[in-house]
């Protein structure tokens, strides 16, 4: 049976929720570990990889755009950070390249057209820190 780790996100800016975490309650496998991870630039992936990463098989990486009115499968991570509001340690960052070793972009190899029924695909992930944790998932 294959492994899989499923991260979603704590509570930010002024919201007392978040959807992430609302629907990672509803997953109950016995092959799917779950994380909560802070909204915080420099941390999140730290704290996903605290996990040992190289256990899983899949690693699904949950966040939340209240915006958005369908879910919404992200193909790939932007290089780079910049957002109007603060992380939860109050950074703010804008228009910060996440690794200057890497261009514009890191995208997944999954073959996300195969779930377009399910949803849409994105190719703009933002610039907060759902987008910083996906690039380093990518990036590793």
């Amino acid at each position: 049976m294959k492994k899989v780790l499923v991260s979603a996100f704590k509570p930010f800016y002024t919201h007392s929720n978040n959807y992430s975490s609302e629907v990672l309650n509803y997953i109950n496998k016995n092959n799917v570990d779950k994380v909560i991870i802070d909204v915080v630039y420099d941390e999140c992936f730290n704290e996903l990889k605290l996990n040992d990463l190289d256990k899983y098989d899949l690693i699904i990486a949950l966040g939340e755009a209240r915006s958005r009115k369908l879910l919404t499968f992200e193909k790939q991570a932007i290089n780079l950070s910049s957002c109007s509001i603060c992380d939860n340690k109050g950074v703010l960052k804008e228009k910060e390249v996440i690794n200057n070793n890497y261009g514009e972009y890191l995208e997944t190899n999954l073959n996300l057209e195969c779930l377009k029924e399910y949803g849409n695909i994105s190719y703009d992930a933002g610039k907060f820190v759902c987008n910083n944790l996906y690039f380093h998932l990518l990036e590793y």
